[in-house]
C-alpha cells in the first residue's frame, strides 16, 4: 500500500478486524514504520471546526510487524453500534425506502451518510548539523525580563522554513536536548543561521553555547485516506 483510497462498509453494531494494510514506500518495498507514530482517525469532514468535534472516533491500531510495514485497523462493536449510520445505504441495499420505517431512525444517523478516515505517520528526520548555538536577537518575556532568542547555526543549508517543527539534540545541554519546540516558530535569519521565537511565555531563551547537535525536522504522511459507511442493522425477523 501506498497511499491508498479504501472504502469500508461495517454493519451496525459489529466488530470489524478485518482491516489488514501493508505499508510499501515505495511500491514493492516493505516500509518499516517502527520509529514512527501511526495514528488513524475516524470524521464526520476534514478539517471539521463545528460541533461535535472532529475526529468522531479512532480506528484501534495493531502494530502486526512494524519492520515489515504490517498493521491492522479494527473497530470495536461499541464504535460501530455508536457512529452514525447511513441509513439510505442500509435500506435501500435491503429492498426497503427509509421513509417506510422513519421510526428506525435517530439522532445520530449521519445526514450525509459517509465518514472519512486516514492514517498517518508521525516522524522525524535529520535536517542539519549544527556547529554553533549563542545568543541571538533580544526580545522582552513575561516580567519584562529581557532575554535573547537562541541562535543557531548550521553546517550547511538547513532548508527549514518559519512554520517547521523542530526537534534539537546531541548539543550535550539539557537546556536544549529533547526539549518540545513544537509550539514555537523560526525565524530564519539566512539559509544556515535561524532562531527560535519564543512562545507568549517566553521560552525558549538562550542559556548555555554549543557546537555541535543535529537539527530534526518533524514530518506527518498520509499513508491511507478513505470512507466509512455504517449499514444499520436489520434482523431477518424484524424484515419478515
Amino acid at each position: 500500500m501506498a497511499f491508498e483510497n479504501i472504502a469500508v462498509t461495517v454493519r451496525e453494531g459489529d466488530t470489524f478486524d478485518e482491516l489488514q494494510l501493508n505499508i510499501e514506500k515505495p511500491w514493492g518495498t516493505p516500509h518499516d514504520y517502527s520509529n514512527s507514530v501511526l495514528v488513524a482517525d475516524i470524521r464526520r469532514f476534514f478539517n471539521d471546526s463545528v460541533s461535535p468535534e472532529s475526529p468522531v472516533g479512532s480506528w484501534g491500531l495493531v502494530e502486526t510487524n512494524p519492520a515489515l510495514g504490517q498493521l491492522s485497523l479494527r473497530l470495536s462493536s461499541r464504535q460501530t453500534e455508536s457512529l452514525g449510520r447511513n441509513t439510505n445505504l442500509g435500506y435501500t441495499e435491503r429492498g426497503f425506502q427509509p421513509s417506510g420505517i422513519s421510526s428506525a431512525t435517530d439522532i445520530t444517523d449521519e445526514l450525509q451518510g459517509v465518514f472519512l478516515w486516514d492514517l498517518r505517520e508521525y516522524f522525524s528526520t535529520v535536517q542539519a548539523t549544527i556547529i554553533g548555538i549563542e545568543a541571538g536577537t533580544a526580545f522582552t518575556g513575561l516580567g519584562g525580563i529581557v532575554s535573547s532568542k537562541v541562535r543557531i547555526t548550521t553546517a550547511a543549508d538547513h532548508h527549514l522554513t518559519s512554520e517547521d517543527q523542530i526537534l534539537i539534540t546531541g548539543t550535550g545541554q539539557a537546556a536544549y536536548d529533547g526539549v518540545n519546540f513544537l509550539p514555537n516558530k523560526l525565524v530564519i535569519l539566512s539559509p544556515t543561521i535561524f532562531e527560535i521565537e519564543p512562545t507568549t511565555g517566553g521560552t525558549p531563551a538562550f542559556s548555555a553555547v554549543a557546537s555541535v547537535g543535529t537539527v530534526s525536522l518533524y514530518q506527518e504522511d498520509t499513508l491511507a485516506i478513505g470512507t466509512l459507511e455504517v449499514i444499520p442493522r436489520i434482523s431477518r425477523d424484524s424484515t419478515s
